[in-house]
Formats: structure tokens, C-alpha cells, sequence
């Protein structure tokens, strides 16, 4: 009998975000629906939630990721974000997102790549 792995120890690469369907789905809405300003109060919030989310995937494998959704975090954590340093992070993590939907489960290769999309979109508005 055979049992999938909760813990992302035994899990294809990229499995770890088809457990997480409704937060991709809830972060490509936000960013799609133009209200960059709006995401304010709640980004430190599902930031810190991707972060937590990828840093459980085995290995190291989304060590930039992380790493730029925490200057991110840091970014916009300090009252008022300097502009042109949120969009070169936005830029960065629009580049590691599409990047990481290569490798990713069938299931989150498309959202992955709209919201890599969504990320770069929301940086040309800044």
C-alpha cells in the first residue's frame, strides 16, 4: 500500500505547492486585480506564509526564492517602501517565479507562470 508524504521528504519536485493551490490562487488575484497599494497591510502577513511554505521544500531548492520574498518583506515592513526597491524585487522574484514553475507539479506550473506574469506586471506600475 502506498501513502503519499505529507512531509515533503518523499515529494516530486515542485509537489510541495499543490498543497497550496488557494494561497497561489488568492496571491494571483490580489495581483491581478491592480490594487498593488491595497496589498499593503496583508503582504507581510502572506509573505511570511510563502516563506514558511517554500523553506519546508525539500532541500534548498527555492533558497532565492525565499531569499528575495524576505527582502520583499524587509522592503515594505518599514512604513513607507522605496518604489524602485520593491520593483527590482518584484522583478527578481517575476523571474525566480516563472523559473520555478518549470520545475513544478503539473498543477501549479500554470498559476506559477501567471503569477510570475502578475509579479512583473505589478513592478511596471511602480
Amino acid at each position: 500500500m502506498h501513502s503519499d508524504s505529507t512531509s515533503g521528504q518523499h515529494s516530486a519536485p515542485g509537489s510541495i505547492l499543490a498543497g497550496s493551490q488557494p494561497h497561489l490562487e488568492a496571491t494571483l488575484h490580489a495581483l491581478q486585480a491592480d490594487q498593488l497599494p491595497n496589498l499593503l497591510p496583508a503582504a507581510g502577513d502572506n509573505l511570511y506564509r510563502w516563506m514558511n511554505l517554500l523553506q519546508a521544500a525539500e532541500g534548498d531548492r527555492f533558497a532565492d526564492l525565499i531569499a528575495e520574498l524576505q527582502n520583499l518583506y524587509n522592503a515594505i515592513d518599514h512604513g513607507t517602501p522605496n518604489g524602485p526597491e520593491v520593483k527590482q524585487i518584484l522583478q527578481r522574484l517575476s523571474g525566480l517565479t516563472t523559473q520555478a514553475a518549470e520545475s513544478a507539479d503539473t498543477t501549479s506550473q500554470d498559476k506559477l507562470r501567471q503569477l510570475g506574469q502578475a509579479l512583473g506586471n505589478a513592478a511596471d506600475t511602480l
